[in-house]
């Protein structure tokens, strides 16, 4: 398996931040607007166990193809999510993880083609995790494991949405 590079984890680490601050955001129209910046540890919990999670399962599943796959930080997916959490929609697509149908090997690289299944399952294996992990979480009791729930739910409907570059137009 891949491992990351030092670009990878500097863009996972801005997602994360960025994604934090989206769903520790209390919209305008609320009394108390702004950052609850007491919730910023335990979002910052979650966001790491559901965006990692769901971005690391795309990895290890385009390797399993036989694929490179890099995380790649989109950043108007990030100017989008924090321009829309300030009147309370959280739009989560902060980047993605770029698979390239061939590897690096010793004596250069050797190329695959990705057939529209793979492409597919490859897609699917983010989203699947966020529904997997929200239905684990949600038999236990507690307010972080409700957000724990409603994260990975929400993190996989946003991303199961049929519009590019979101995994649900792959999936389509």
């Amino acid at each position: 398996m891949q491992t990351f590079s030092k670009e990878e984890i500097r863009d996972l680490v801005i997602a994360v931040v960025a994604i934090t601050i989206i769903f520790s955001f209390i919209p305008f129209t609320e009394p108390n607007p702004g950052i609850a910046y007491r919730m910023l540890p335990y979002y910052l919990i979650i966001v790491v166990i559901v965006f990692v999670f769901h971005e690391l399962a795309h990895k290890i599943m385009a390797n399993r193809f036989g694929c490179a796959a890099f995380y790649k930080i989109w950043p108007q997916g990030i100017f989008f999510g924090l321009m829309l959490m300030t009147i309370g929609f959280k739009f989560v697509a902060p980047g993605a993880v770029m698979v390239y149908p061939y590897t690096f090997g010793r004596w250069g690289y050797r190329a695959r083609r990705l057939s529209v299944n793979e492409t597919g399952i490859i897609s699917l294996v983010g989203p699947a995790t966020n529904l997997l992990f929200a239905i684990v979480f949600s038999f236990f009791e507690g307010w972080f494991f409700e957000q724990l729930v409603f994260v990975n739910a929400w993190i996989a409907f946003v991303n199961l949405l049929p519009f590019p570059p979101l995994d649900g137009s792959k999936i389509l």
